[in-house]
């Protein structure tokens, strides 16, 4: 889910609200500008991986290193978003708001129904990386080899790049931000990418409702294994993460469960069949009167199906427990209007 829609983002935003809510300082972002026409904001998780990489000072690691790290992390969430918008745009979606975080973005992309849309949406970014981490380091000369595996290494909040200034230095760490936020993109979570990519990928064989649930079953069963692990290798960050996202693709298949296929496909077939009706054809020529009813009640429907379009793409997504009270109550409306047209 976006992060609007999660259950911390309940602060105004002053003070008081952080001294009585704790969590909702999970929802505090600042504001990055506008990057050719979208509006860009930096998430507290961001915040704190910034502070974390300024820490670096005490190590003896020079300022303009530790800056230049920032920037470089910056800039390949940037592609990462914007990996989104396109990959988004070239099946009818759009993306107007980026949240960084240090895992890609938080807002999710609006993307037309349908599993290739979706697949393609949450493809792109991680080709992308792909192809930027393989050019990028083979032109800093990095070994394959070489390459880290553990997906969380992408979350270890070190931003100071390897090397010295130079350009061999600046291609190397870009080639390392792109490979690891690609790693941890492809983990079969909501919180990233690999949830909605493996929902895509199975939607066309079970459905949208059951590929939502497998995609949660999934994740909890490699979260325990990844668990042992870590405590193994006494990572204490690891298992906290472990735990987290077990416990999100729990939650979130017990709220699946919880809220039923009905809506969804009721949902559905509302935008199957809603179609612009034009009125009374036959006399609009010359009444005008009627001419004007027809056209006003044809913007009527496209501006609802539209809306009823982009709440299916957020439904598709994320499934119908990410959706707010206002988006439930516009899908309930439409299709109880849908069934009273088709009596």
């Amino acid at each position: 889910m976006a992060w609007q829609d999660r259950d911390y983002n309940n602060s105004g935003g002053g003070p008081g609200d952080y001294l009585g809510n704790p969590a909702a300082i999970l929802g505090f972002s600042v504001p990055f500008g506008s990057w050719f026409g979208v509006r860009v904001r930096l998430h507290f998780w961001l915040l704190v991986s910034v502070v974390f990489g300024v820490a670096n000072i005490v190590r003896g690691v020079p300022l303009p290193l530790i800056a230049i790290g920032i920037a470089i992390l910056v800039l390949t969430l940037l592609v990462h978003d914007f990996s989104h918008k396109l990959a988004a745009q070239w099946f009818g979606g759009r993306h107007d708001e980026f949240m960084l975080w240090p895992a890609g973005g938080l807002v999710f992309p609006e993307i037309a129904p349908g599993a290739l849309a979706m697949f393609v949406a949450y493809a792109g970014p991680l080709v992308v990386h792909a192809i930027l981490a393989t050019s990028c380091g083979f032109a800093a000369g990095l070994p394959i080899s070489m390459l880290p595996l553990n997906p969380l290494t992408g979350l270890s909040m070190n931003l100071v790049p390897p090397g010295i200034l130079s350009i061999r230095g600046l291609l190397l760490a870009f080639a390392l931000d792109n490979w690891l936020l690609m790693l941890v993109n492809v983990l079969p979570y909501y919180w990233f990418d690999g949830g909605c990519l493996l929902q895509s990928l199975l939607w066309p064989i079970a459905g949208s409702y059951r590929a939502i649930n497998i995609t949660c079953i999934v994740g909890m069963v490699v979260a325990v294994p990844m668990f042992a692990l870590s405590l193994i290798g006494q990572s204490f960050l690891g298992m906290v993460l472990w735990v987290l996202l077990f416990s999100g693709s729990y939650t979130r298949r017990r709220q699946l469960q919880a809220q039923g296929t009905g809506d969804l496909e009721d949902a559905i077939a509302w935008s199957a069949q809603a179609t612009a009706r034009t009125g009374p054809q036959s006399r609009a020529w010359f009444d005008r009167g009627a001419a004007q009813k027809a056209a006003k009640k044809n913007a009527q429907v496209r501006r609802e199906r539209q809306k009823i379009d982009r709440i299916l793409a957020k439904v598709g997504r994320t499934g119908m427990i990410s959706l707010t009270w206002v988006e439930k109550r516009a899908l309930r409306k439409a299709t109880e209007r849908q069934k009273r047209e088709s009596r």
